[in-house]
């Protein structure tokens, strides 16, 4: 009767010590997934760069990897501007962003930045975005072959994603969670952006947010992750918890009006 006993007795603990690792292999797993998550969060944008002291140069000198620009069409002319009343005579896209870009790209052999790292333009068309497209593609059409290393980004005032393929391959768009895409539509999708606050009520980033909208949020990119896309939030603090927090969802694009703060955060 002891062997039978014994043995049972030893199925029973080989039973235990395999359900033992099996849970220590879950949790090793999901540590590595989440630290491949935080560690895949590293890309800063210039949220509203304009806005900056210097704009674009002093986002370029921090080595960011996708700067934001608000667009108006005014006679003819496409300014860089928040609001159609603060649209300036000298502000024009051309001179603020395309003409020092392209000066960066002609001094670094066809590349933005000397090692070689892409950049995103992510062009927030406020009104009017069909003929802002247009226009923009006739000053930008001479220079497709110095922007080959240049993601343009069209947001706002955009088509629909049936309307994608009606526009020239140059321009890719910003995604958004709400709408569907289709195969060849997402293809013409540079990452999808939220606001923050469709997640939850306005965060200040000085206190930990609750686990349920960490949650929502955790879903969302883990949504498009699947789908093989970046994910930015919009509407988000510019503090060092918030963009601790943004990196431990899993955000890939860390937004900021502070860009020293984020830089230092990304490259202590």
């Amino acid at each position: 009767m002891f062997y039978p006993i014994f043995e049972v007795f030893m199925i029973n603990q080989k039973i235990s010590l395999n359900y033992y690792f099996m849970k220590l292999s879950l949790k090793i797993c999901l540590f590595i997934f989440f630290c491949f998550l935080s560690a895949k969060a590293q890309l800063m944008h210039s949220h509203n760069d304009y806005e900056q002291r210097e704009p674009f140069e002093m986002a370029y000198r921090l080595g960011y990897d996708s700067i934001e620009a608000d667009l108006f069409l005014n006679d003819g002319e496409i300014m860089v501007a928040h609001d159609w009343d603060r649209i300036s005579p000298e502000r024009t896209f051309q001179k603020l962003y395309l003409v020092p870009l392209l000066a960066k790209i002609k001094t670094n052999g066809g590349f933005v930045y000397s090692n070689k790292k892409p950049l995103f333009l992510l062009l927030d068309l406020k009104k009017d975005g069909k003929a802002i497209l247009e226009q923009l593609f006739q000053i930008l059409k001479p220079y497709q072959q110095e922007l080959r290393n240049v993601t343009i980004v069209i947001s706002g005032d955009m088509p629909t994603p049936s309307d994608f393929k009606h526009y020239p391959k140059l321009f890719y768009f910003d995604g958004r969670r709400t709408l569907n895409y289709s195969a060849k539509e997402l293809k013409r999708v540079a990452f999808v952006s939220a606001s923050l606050l469709d997640f939850g009520k306005y965060w200040s980033g000085k206190n930990p947010f609750s686990a349920e909208i960490q949650n929502k949020i955790a879903d969302f990119v883990f949504e498009f992750h699947q789908k093989k896309k970046k994910v930015r939030l919009w509407a988000t603090p510019n503090t060092i918890l918030g963009y601790e927090t943004l990196q431990k969802l899993g955000v890939d694009m860390i937004g900021t009006d502070d860009l020293a703060l984020l830089h230092s955060f990304i490259n202590p």
